[in-house]
């Protein structure tokens, strides 16, 4: 079984493609299954340049969804997903939001230390005008806490701080490790993400050193591109299975509708066919 379970469309501002052209190259690539996890809406306008409104999600997004699932039924399982951030004082909101929809599952991301986007291109200079030490315990933190609000199924990008390159001078070991027992402790597994390749530091996430970690601890993992473009699904999917036989026992985390289960990894299996588009 393969999958691609984090995929972003022109809905969130920052993208490429509608939910149909992401489902195709899935089918071209021979994925088993593609899943659909646009940027959730937030209350009160928040951050609404890198995320599709509420009105867009039912009215747009979801459709689209619903569309592709039954016509490539016969051809690929498309589960519906989404990526809601984790935002200290929008939890209510984000669990209402998540609960009146049927999601198969939900990736939680920490975008956001208090109102600095760290991961945005536009901040990254105020790492300079922080302790970085301090930004990497500040992150795992929010993570711990992302993952013990019992909103999220999957933790996306673990060690997204990373993405400028930007690496602590002191042992963070003790915060990140805090961070891995709240996910064991709730369930929650964890995504090989490859998109870190495509960014400055030009490594997945998480870590070698975390998988490590996420080994011993027994911590269940799963695959994500973040793909941004159509032609990102699946992306440097050869060395994540690699990663999920060495790390994950060959196995990885499925869902639908929100529950969890565990298969055996397959490689990546190019089938050429034409564009059912």
């Amino acid at each position: 079984m393969l999958v691609d379970y984090h995929t972003h469309t022109s809905l969130c501002k920052h993208a490429q493609g509608n939910v149909e052209e992401y489902v195709c190259k899935a089918i071209e690539l021979g994925l088993d299954e593609i899943g659909c996890s646009e940027h959730i809406p937030m209350p009160d306008r928040f951050d609404e340049e890198h995320r599709m409104t509420v009105e867009q999600y039912y009215s747009t997004y979801a459709h689209a969804v619903s569309s592709v699932i039954e016509k490539y039924e016969d051809r690929i399982r498309v589960r519906r997903g989404i990526e809601a951030d984790f935002f200290p004082g929008t939890e209510k909101w984000v669990r209402g939001f998540i609960e009146e929809n049927d999601f198969d599952y939900v990736i939680g991301s920490v975008h956001f230390l208090g109102e600095w986007g760290f991961d945005s291109a536009v901040f990254v200079h105020k790492y300079d005008e922080r302790n970085i030490n301090e930004v990497y315990v500040a992150y795992f933190d929010a993570v711990r806490r992302s993952a013990v609000s019992g909103l999220f199924d999957i933790i996306a990008h673990f060690d997204l701080v990373k993405k400028f390159g930007h690496r602590p001078t002191k042992d963070v070991t003790d915060s990140l490790v805090e961070a891995l027992k709240a996910i064991k402790a709730n369930d929650l597994c964890i995504e090989i993400n490859t998109s870190g390749l495509r960014k400055p530091v030009k490594e997945v996430y998480p870590s070698l050193q975390i998988l490590r970690k996420i080994k011993e601890m027994r911590i269940p993992l799963t695959l994500g591109s973040d793909a941004h473009d159509p032609q990102d699904v699946g992306y440097a999917f050869e060395a994540a299975v690699e990663l999920i036989e060495e790390f994950g026992n060959g196995r990885i985390s499925i869902f639908e509708r929100r529950r969890r289960s565990e298969v055996a990894v397959s490689r990546l299996r190019s089938i050429p066919v034409e564009s059912p588009i």
